[in-house]
């Protein structure tokens, strides 16, 4: 509207181009007689819109200090009709959600471009204005133009983006994993079958069976008394059945994978054992500790399960052909406990922390919903 135009209303006079402020005689019915001095009705319905964001703004910056809760049309824009029908009796209405964020203030999806942000806006500024919903509407006036002001400018829009996706993609961590603290020589076992069936689960516990308490006195030796057990690399074998044939209580080829594997721990003496380790012609089996032994077994079915039970030539991969690092045990576990150890100081970093804080910005929403009257809250986001 010109500055001009303003000038001729009545009450009104023009202060800077573009923009009208309320005169100190100021006729307390807005908008009468506007329709002739602009000759047309879509002329005087801005023109009386015009006083009223005119008294609104003022009436706004008396009270809050703060800028103005009218509504603002930008060049070009389509104007903004007051709707005396927004707020009506709620009856069994129910109570709207609180929104999260400015874009659910707004009534838009985060992908909005500006001309749906814009029109959104001014969707709730025709309920919101207080010259329709009263003093109630003063605060939610503010926010929402704070909101637009934040939404339209391209670099501020930009950064409140960036918060809320890093808000969204939050890890949100499992419950820490009941794994087994015992380090006992035996331990509770599953069958072979059972440990197939799914993808395993580490527990704490080996995948083999201990009959570590079942060797007899001219059994044991030193590696028994220091609990040791074997494993086999089944990268490495070439299924030669040596150790299965040396200790046949201990070992087996897998009839899945074809390679060896030990399926039960001290089942042969432990002379019969130590023969079996230095009898396999490529070196493949080892004498480990316990905790290592759950691990190797656990990270060795774990890779066997995801790739069907089927494993590289090792013959190939002895001549290079294969893919050496990826393919070691003992590197897999290194690997795992790594992530383990990982995972359990990101879970404790996250205790320590708490509950992430809420922006400025979405505590003023909580208030603010907060103490909004039910009628005008339905009546936008309803």
């Amino acid at each position: 509207m010109s500055s001009q135009l303003i000038g001729q209303l009545p009450g009104v006079v023009a202060q800077e181009p573009g923009r009208a402020v309320p005169a100190p005689s100021a006729p307390s019915k807005l908008g009468s007689g506007l329709k002739g001095a602009s000759g047309g009705e879509t002329r005087g319905a801005r023109a009386g819109l015009a006083l009223a964001l005119a008294f609104g703004r003022a009436r706004l910056t008396r009270r809050s200090q703060r800028r103005s809760g009218g509504a603002r049309a930008a060049e070009g824009g389509e104007a903004i009709q007051p709707t005396a029908t927004a707020i009506e009796p709620l009856g069994s209405a129910e109570i709207a959600r609180v929104p999260e964020n400015l874009y659910e203030l707004l009534g838009v999806q985060e992908t909005a471009d500006a001309d749906e942000i814009k029109h959104a806006y001014y969707d709730k500024m025709k309920i919101c204005h207080p010259d329709i919903a009263g003093d109630d509407g003063e605060e939610i006036c503010i926010l929402l133009n704070d909101a637009y002001d934040l939404l339209q400018d391209p670099q501020e829009k930009q950064a409140y983006d960036i918060q809320l996706r890093k808000d969204h993609s939050k890890p949100v961590l499992a419950p820490a994993p009941v794994v087994s603290t015992d380090l006992s020589a035996t331990w509770a076992w599953t069958s072979k079958a059972g440990n197939k069936k799914a993808k395993p689960t580490y527990n704490g516990r080996p995948l083999s069976r201990s009959l570590h308490n079942k060797v007899p006195p001219e059994g044991q030796g030193d590696k028994w008394s220091d609990e040791k057990f074997v494993f086999v690399d089944e990268w490495t074998c070439i299924a030669c059945r040596n150790c299965c044939d040396v200790a046949p209580r201990t070992f087996c080829i897998d009839a899945d994978a074809g390679r060896a594997r030990a399926f039960a721990q001290w089942g042969n003496t432990e002379e019969l054992l130590d023969y079996a380790v230095q009898a396999c012609p490529v070196d493949c089996i080892y004498w480990v500790s316990r905790e290592e032994l759950q691990v190797l077994e656990y990270v060795t079915r774990d890779r066997l399960y995801e790739s069907g039970n089927t494993l590289p030539c090792s013959m190939a991969a002895r001549q290079g052909a294969g893919s050496g690092v990826e393919e070691d045990p003992f590197s897999m576990a290194v690997n795992f406990q790594n992530r383990l150890e990982e995972e359990e100081e990101r879970r404790q970093r996250a205790q320590a922390a708490g509950p992430s804080k809420p922006s400025e910005m979405q505590e003023r929403i909580r208030e603010l919903f907060g103490n909004m009257s039910e009628r005008l809250r339905t009546a936008g986001w309803g």
